[in-house]
C-alpha cells in the first residue's frame, strides 16, 4: 500500500489547538539526580520489559505469537555529540501513550510496558496494548542514540532485495523523516505488520510497527488492517523524535501525563527551548496562542521574537518539503526608520500552523535597537520546522 500521511479527521480537527503542559515543564526541570535515581529503580525491569524484536538488520519485528523478546544487533556507540542517552521507562511509556493520541488513534484499556535506557546503544522500548474498536492491537517502539553520518546505521534506512525479502512491501522515502515501511499482509495467515524506522538528526533511531494479530487469550490473526496505518505510525516516529532533546534526554512536553490539561500561554517554554544558546533571554510574555521574548546580545541591542499559533499565512510563493509541511520566509520592513521584520510561516499536514517573527527591536512598535534582528532568518526557519511543536497539546 502507498505510504500516505493519512493522518485523519481527528488529527486535522485537533493539530492546531495543541499548547505544552505548564505542570509537566516544572516537573521537566528537576535536577538530574532525581532522573538517575529514578533510572536506577527502573533499570531492575528493563530486561524483562522490553517491548520490541529486532530484526538482525535492526528493524522493528513484531513475532506473529505475540511474545516480544530482543536479539542484539550490532550497531555502532555513537560517541561525542550523540553519546549521551538516558530516559527512565515512564518517559518512554508516556511518550508513546501521548503520540497515540496525537495520531488520533483513541486508546482503551492501555496496557503499557516500557524499559528505559542509561547508555546510547541501549534502546528505550515501549509497547501498548489496547482496544481500538474491534478488538485489542498492539503499538511498539524503539529508540536508541546514533550517529545519523554512520554507514552502518543509514544501512538500516535502505529496503531490502525484493528477491528473498519477508516483506510484501517495502518504501523509502526522502529526508530524515520515517523513510522505511513495511507491510507483511497475506503472510504467517493473515497477520499483517507494518513497521517505520526513522533517522533523526538529532542522533535517533527510532522504530515503531504495529500488528493486527489479537494479544490476549487465543492469538489469531483479526482479519484487518490495523489502526495504526504507515503514514500514522511515520507521525508517531516524529511524535517521538520531538520529545527528545539533542542532547540525549526526553523533554518535558510529550512525556506529560497522559490525559493531563495544558494551560493557556505554555506556547512561550517551548519557543524558548528552541532558542539559539548565544542569546540571553530579556524579557518575555505569553497569551493564549501566542509567546514572545525579547533577547539581548549583552551589548545593548535587542530583538523581539514572537511565534502565533493558527494565525493565516500567505504561503504563496513558498515552498513544500517532501513531508508535506509548507513554509514560506519573507524580509519585510517594519513600522519604524531601520526596523527589519523577519517572518517564517508554516503549516504542517495535520493542521497545525506557525507564525514566527524577529524584529531588530524590542516591540513591533519600537525604534531599532540594533542594524539587523539577533536571530537569522535560518535559525527562525529552524525552529519553525522542529518536530518539538507536534507534541505540545
Amino acid at each position: 500500500m502507498p505510504f500516505e500521511d493519512e493522518l485523519g479527521k481527528a488529527l486535522q480537527d485537533t493539530g492546531g489547538t495543541f499548547t505544552a503542559d505548564r505542570r509537566a515543564l516544572i516537573e521537566g526541570g528537576m535536577t538530574r539526580g532525581r532522573r538517575r535515581l529514578a533510572r536506577r529503580r527502573a533499570g531492575a525491569v528493563t530486561g524483562s520489559t522490553l517491548a520490541v524484536a529486532l530484526l538482525a538488520t535492526g528493524g522493528v519485528y513484531l513475532t506473529s505469537t505475540g511474545e516480544d523478546a530482543v536479539r542484539p544487533a550490532e550497531y555502532p556507540v555513537p560517541s561525542g555529540a550523540y553519546g549521551h542517552f538516558e530516559i527512565t521507562a515512564d518517559e518512554i511509556g508516556n511518550i508513546l501513550h501521548n503520540g497515540m493520541n496525537r495520531a488520533g488513534i483513541g486508546v482503551d484499556n492501555p496496557q503499557l510496558e516500557s524499559g528505559g535506557s542509561t547508555e546510547p546503544a541501549g534502546p528505550a522500548t515501549a509497547s501498548i496494548v489496547f482496544g481500538d474498536g474491534w478488538g485489542e492491537a498492539k503499538v511498539t517502539v524503539s529508540v536508541r542514540r546514533v550517529d545519523p553520518s554512520d554507514t552502518e546505521v543509514k544501512k538500516l534506512l535502505v529496503c531490502p532485495d525484493k528477491k528473498g525479502s519477508p516483506y510484501e512491501e517495502c518504501t523509502n522515502q526522502p529526508g530524515d523523516r520515517a523513510v522505511k515501511g513495511y507491510t507483511e499482509a497475506g503472510k504467517a495467515g493473515g497477520v499483517k505488520k507494518w513497521e517505520v524506522t526513522t533517522l533523526s538528526p538529532n542522533g535517533y533511531l527510532i522504530e515503531v510497527g504495529t500488528q493486527n494479530v489479537q494479544v490476549s487469550g487465543a492469538e489469531s490473526p483479526q482479519g484487518r488492517n490495523p489502526r495504526m496505518n504507515p503514514g500514522k505510525l511515520r507521525h508517531l516516529a516524529m511524535f517521538v523524535d520531538g520529545s527528545l532533546t539533542r542532547d540525549g534526554e526526553p523533554n518535558a512536553f510529550g512525556t506529560a501525563e497522559p490525559g493531563s490539561r495544558a494551560e493557556p500561554g505554555d506556547t512561550l517554554p517551548i519557543l524558548k527551548s528552541l532558542l539559539p544558546e548565544r542569546l540571553s533571554v530579556y524579557s518575555e510574555g505569553a497569551s493564549a496562542a501566542e509567546g514572545h521574548v525579547v533577547v539581548s546580545d549583552g551589548k545593548g541591542n535587542l530583538t523581539y521574537i514572537e511565534v502565533v499559533r493558527g494565525l493565516s499565512s500567505d504561503f504563496k510563493g513558498g515552498t513544500v518539503l517532501p513531508d508535506g509541511t509548507k513554509l514560506v520566509t519573507r524580509q519585510l520592513p517594519g513600522r519604524e526608520p531601520g526596523v527589519v521584520e523577519l517572518r517564517v510561516g508554516m503549516l504542517r499536514v495535520n493542521g497545525l500552523e506557525l507564525s514566527i517573527g524577529a524584529y531588530n527591536a524590542p516591540s513591533p512598535k519600537s525604534a531599532k535597537r540594533g542594524a539587523q534582528p539577533l536571530i537569522t532568518m535560518e535559525e527562525l526557519r529552524t525552529i519553525a520546522l522542529s518536530r518539538t511543536w507536534l507534541v505540545a497539546r
